[in-house]
């Protein structure tokens, strides 16, 4: 019976023994850091990762201390109904403590963490194992997951044989393996000789005629959260982040601007930055509503934020950031700026989408959405930051969620959909584990219907008026096979054709959250230009764009 299981779910592996001839998708041996051939790194101050003169990678973990880990990451598109395998050949020296020496395997649905202690292997969550020393030289270790099912080789034999164990739940819906360290309070020392993967990603049909343009790529440089936006004389703009750290809140390394004068085909750095048009109104007054977002302070400042219920992260030794308040910031000509402050609607604090994405003007009616959090480890719900009389005051509505007990609403979009309505879709659930939610509003944002799931998965989003009437939705898809998609409604957003998803890109690799985030304009001649980040194979992060043609209406 051993093994039967896979065969079921992956019959090109051979029945009941371990297949000799698979096709890996990705060989590390370490003639380099894995953080210099596509893998994430995570490793604390005090402990280190470093390259031997006998061709091993290194892994020692000296610290007990919180946030002291010692590994690597991949995303590697692994599904439950494909199944996966990660083979490692490791030699242990120490592991005081789970996860101290392991590889976790997480597909989306379920997770499990092979810890490798000295005189014995061990499943985290199973609670299987399998007596051995680890110490007593090289051993090949190789992991196969599918459906519920695990199964732990070692040299070949079959060590742990896990039917109906592959259950735990993946932390955040990961699609992610990890090894190395992953345990704070663990000590650990390891040699490393290979690891590899394979995890047979899903087949999928990108849109015909699809060219993609790289806007900005460096090594060592975490580009993300493009904007992008039309200028008064027609050319395109955008600005990101150029991070020195793979962070969403360390913006260490600050950002670059780029602008195209061909309809994003080609990209140089711009100049300066553009006045901001959809801010200014017709007396010359330019008013931003925003959420303040991060606030970076020392560390020390800790104890007083969490009194007062405030969302927190660390950022880097010694500073931490928390959420702040919605803002309207109002600077009239020839005067300096001053900030109105709306406060918080809930203690956790506000904090911002794009403005691409989340904002909107019609007339004096102007929307900024944000979202907020119930508290320190609250949920997030929806609202907007409202003025009606053109800025000259201003309000908060409530939008949406939290729904429930388990399910947030965070970023969201806001369109006008050319029917009288206002749509807003909004990101749901922690790790993009529901799908896309949206209301609408009829009265200019004063109200809004009760969320609804859209039935789309995918997160954030970014909502278009295309010319013909039809709304185009697109987003991020973090998931196998990751890149970014998109859909069409043809009544205003009430219904989205998910039987006709359209697929951008599909050859995103890494972390799932270092993907996505898109904005689409529509250009001069009608097709469609979409920006994005995503991270490739070589572990660069990037800014890119696919130009890409409509499917027509459709004729019912």
């Amino acid at each position: 019976m051993a093994a039967l299981w896979f065969w079921v779910l992956a019959p090109h592996l051979c029945l009941g023994q371990m297949a000799t001839d698979i096709e890996w998708d990705v060989v590390y041996t370490p003639t380099k850091l894995p953080q210099e051939c596509g893998w994430g790194r995570d490793i604390g101050p005090s402990n280190t990762a470093e390259l031997t003169a006998d061709g091993t990678l290194h892994i020692i973990d000296t610290s007990s201390a919180n946030g002291e880990r010692a590994c690597y990451t991949r995303g590697w598109g692994a599904r439950p109904d494909r199944g996966a395998i990660v083979q490692a050949t490791v030699k242990v020296v120490e592991c005081t403590a789970r996860a101290g020496v392991c590889l976790t395997t997480a597909d989306g649905v379920h997770e499990e963490t092979l810890t490798l202690y000295p005189d014995r292997i061990s499943l985290a969550h199973s609670g299987l194992e399998h007596a051995m020393d680890t110490t007593d030289g090289f051993h090949t270790y190789t992991v196969r997951v599918a459906g519920l099912g695990i199964e732990v080789w070692v040299d070949g034999e079959l060590a742990i044989d896990g039917w109906g164990k592959f259950t735990h739940d993946a932390y955040n819906a990961r699609q992610t393996l990890i090894f190395g360290s992953l345990s704070s309070q663990a000590q650990s020392e390891s040699h490393w000789k290979t690891v590899r993967y394979v995890s047979w990603r899903v087949p999928v049909e990108r849109i015909a005629g699809a060219q993609d343009v790289v806007i900005y790529r460096k090594e060592g440089i975490y580009a993300c959260f493009p904007s992008l936006r039309r200028l008064p004389d027609g050319r395109l703009y955008t600005s990101f982040g150029t991070r020195v750290r793979r962070s969403h809140i360390d913006g260490t390394g600050g950002g670059a601007r780029m602008v195209s004068s061909d309809e994003g085909r080609t990209w140089e750095p711009a100049d300066a930055v553009p006045q901001p048009d959809m801010y200014t109104r017709e007396d010359g007054t330019i008013i931003i509503p925003r959420g303040q977002a991060w606030i970076h302070v020392d560390e020390a400042e800790l104890p007083k934020i969490r009194e007062r219920n405030r969302r927190w992260m660390a950022v880097r030794p010694g500073t931490i950031a928390y959420l702040g308040d919605a803002l309207v910031d109002i600077t009239a000509p020839g005067e300096e700026k001053r900030t109105l402050n709306l406060g918080t609607p809930v203690p956790g604090g506000c904090h911002a989408f794009h403005d691409a994405c989340s904002f909107i003007r019609k007339g004096n009616l102007w929307l900024k959405a944000i979202y907020c959090f119930t508290g320190t480890n609250g949920l997030s719900g929806v609202w907007v930051i409202r003025s009606e009389d053109d800025g000259e005051s201003w309000e908060l509505v409530h939008v949406g969620g939290p729904l429930g007990d388990r399910i947030g609403l965070g970023e969201t979009a806001l369109c006008d959909n050319g029917r009288g309505e206002i749509i807003a879709l909004m990101r749901s659930g922690a790790g993009g584990k529901y799908n896309t939610h949206q209301s609408f509003s009829t009265d200019g944002g004063k109200t809004w219907s009760p969320p609804q799931d859209t039935g789309i998965w995918g997160y954030p989003c970014h909502v278009l008026l295309l010319r013909d009437g039809r709304l185009l939705c697109s987003y991020g898809y973090r998931r196998d096979a990751m890149g970014v998609r998109a859909v069409l409604s043809e009544d205003g957003g009430h219904t989205w054709d998910l039987h006709s998803e359209i697929i951008i890109r599909a050859d995103g690799t890494g972390n799932g959250g270092d993907n996505g985030y898109p904005i689409s304009l529509q250009m001069k001649d009608g097709h469609i230009f979409t920006i994005y980040y995503i991270n490739d194979f070589e572990n660069v992060t990037h800014v890119a764009g696919t130009h890409w043609d409509l499917p027509p209406v459709s004729d019912k």
